[in-house]
């Protein structure tokens, strides 16, 4: 009899468990339900939304902005970044890591490190500030990561500016020195090709004077809503510079007197010294790298030889 109650009392429990474990699966069940219905902020049109944590991963913006009010309210962001910009309705800089690495330092075969780009987008209203377009393709851009950037023109007279060089508009004069592999804007009269210029890397006391040209990597005409987009090679060097010029001149050459003068940007001081901070974080990493390839000095402790950036 004693047997036949503890086995009624255990069916009891195992009957509650059972009910028990039922509801969790029913309760997981509606949770994930509740999840898949409700929109995720990744799905979000306004940035700050889509760039908040929501409990699942999500891709993080990994750009440094700066921006006019109204294009902050044009596409939902952050007002901290709003700034006094210049020529400009938006501007965002990153540092991207390349499909390869470099080695060969230090002697060692082994010894690579991270071969890192420095990028600028320009967001320009053409209702306000129209580029110079010599062109009729809407949307080009470098392919940095193809394989075709490893090949090489069996004669170069075949290729003279390279294989991935687009060839421009009938007409249009190439600048003398750069060779371009993009050439979307010119001069209308005289048809020299325009290219962008800064001096970043020139002190203020110089007043202004230009440091180099930039690389265009691609653009898009008429991105949204008037937007175009163009991407520059910024540069990865530290500067003391505490705002920036960049300027598209029709040069014949790059330190030539411009023959004509167009856009004219100015980046103020609170995005130029968010680029240093980025810049400075990736310096450091760069040089813990260059240290391992040394052994440190007797006495002291050095990082290990097997460090990579």
């Amino acid at each position: 009899m004693e047997h036949r109650r503890q086995n009624r009392r255990s069916r009891g429990r195992m009957a509650v468990l059972c009910v028990a474990l039922l509801a969790q699966m029913v309760g997981a069940q509606d949770l994930a339900q509740q999840r898949l219905s409700k929109p995720r902020n990744q799905s979000s049109q306004r940035y700050e939304i889509n760039q908040t944590y929501d409990g699942m991963a999500f891709r993080k913006d990994n750009n440094v902005w700066v921006y006019t009010k109204e294009f902050a309210d044009l596409f939902g962001m952050p007002a901290r970044y709003i700034e006094d910009v210049q020529g400009v309705v938006a501007a965002a800089f990153r540092i991207e890591d390349r499909s390869y690495q470099e080695c060969g330092f230090g002697g060692r075969e082994d010894a690579c490190r991270k071969v890192e780009d420095c990028l600028i987008d320009l967001y320009i209203d053409e209702s306000k500030t129209p580029l110079p377009w010599a062109t009729e393709i809407k949307s080009q851009w470098v392919p940095l990561g193809s394989s075709m950037g490893w090949l090489r023109p069996f004669d170069p007279k075949e290729r003279p500016h390279g294989v991935l060089a687009i060839e421009p508009t009938p007409g249009i004069i190439r600048n003398e020195v750069l060779h371009g592999q993009l050439i979307p804007f010119a001069d209308p009269v005289s048809k020299r090709e325009a290219i962008f210029i800064t001096n970043f890397n020139v002190s203020e006391s110089s007043g202004w004077s230009m440091s180099g040209a930039m690389a265009l990597l691609g653009y898009t005409r008429d991105f949204y809503r008037h937007l175009s987009v163009v991407s520059l090679q910024f540069g990865c060097s530290s500067f003391t510079r505490r705002t920036v010029d960049i300027k598209l001149d029709a040069k014949k050459q790059v330190f030539d007197d411009p023959v004509a003068r167009f856009n004219h940007v100015e980046l103020p001081e609170g995005f130029v010294q968010r680029i240093k901070d980025l810049q400075k974080q990736n310096s450091d990493r760069n040089a813990a790298f260059y240290r391992s390839l040394f052994a440190p000095p007797l006495g002291t402790k050095g990082t290990t030889p097997d460090a990579k950036p």
